[in-house]
């Protein structure tokens, strides 16, 4: 079986870094529209069998509840790499062959792409690993089975993921998919977001905070 885990932390204090154009309330609507487009997306693979949410944000539990969505609840969070490996062995219990671990602040993700990855799967252990635009973060990645690799989430963790998978001799393949490399952390992410004119909840949310309209 193959899974999907999008991780997701406080939505309350998202998106610092867009602090010098954006208010909280903002950063924290668009971070909830974002991850809806993320999960929208994954809901519509061919391939997934199933989607988990890990997270301890309220609001973000109900999102996943109106779509249909099964939520790990955490009780505390000791970093992103900490909740996906807690969350990747629950899902090895459950079943799961293989998990893809997404980001919730990649919009513009398709269905298309997230069955691209899974169609790269092979039989045995290997590890898929999609960089982040500027090929230093990781924006996604397909462990089989879900525990083949630790986590290295943070700075510089798509070359800390290559040296884990080197290190246990585990085969991995790299692919560059702008849609899923494109994370909304910083000012000129949202410029270039918006230039791409999307039908997404995201570009929907940056035109009504009046982000798109100042261009």
């Amino acid at each position: 079986m193959r899974f999907a885990l999008v991780p997701v932390k406080d939505l309350s204090k998202a998106k610092e870094r867009l602090s010098p154009i954006l208010s909280q309330g903002e950063r924290t609507d668009l971070a909830y529209a974002m991850l809806e487009d993320v999960l929208r997306a994954l809901r519509g693979s061919r391939l997934l069998d199933r989607i988990l949410v890990v997270t301890l944000d309220e609001n973000t539990i109900k999102l996943a509840a109106s779509l249909e969505i099964e939520v790990i609840k955490e009780t505390k969070q000791n970093g992103e790499s900490e909740s996906v490996d807690r969350a990747s062995l629950i899902s090895k219990e459950m079943g799961a062959e293989s998990v893809l671990v997404i980001p919730g602040d990649a919009p513009l993700i398709t269905p298309e792409d997230v069955d691209f990855i899974l169609e790269k799967e092979k039989p045995l252990h290997s590890v898929i690993l999609v960089p982040a635009r500027d090929e230093l973060g990781t924006n996604a990645i397909l462990r089989k089975p879900p525990d083949a690799i630790p986590s290295r989430f943070g700075y510089n963790s798509f070359r800390k993921h290559i040296d884990e998978a080197r290190k246990k001799n585990i085969p991995y393949e790299i692919y560059k998919l702008p849609r899923i490399a494109l994370d909304l952390d910083e000012p000129e992410d949202l410029i270039f977001f918006a230039s791409q004119k999307s039908e997404t909840l995201t570009y929907r949310e940056l035109i009504r905070i009046g982000f798109i309209r100042g261009l």
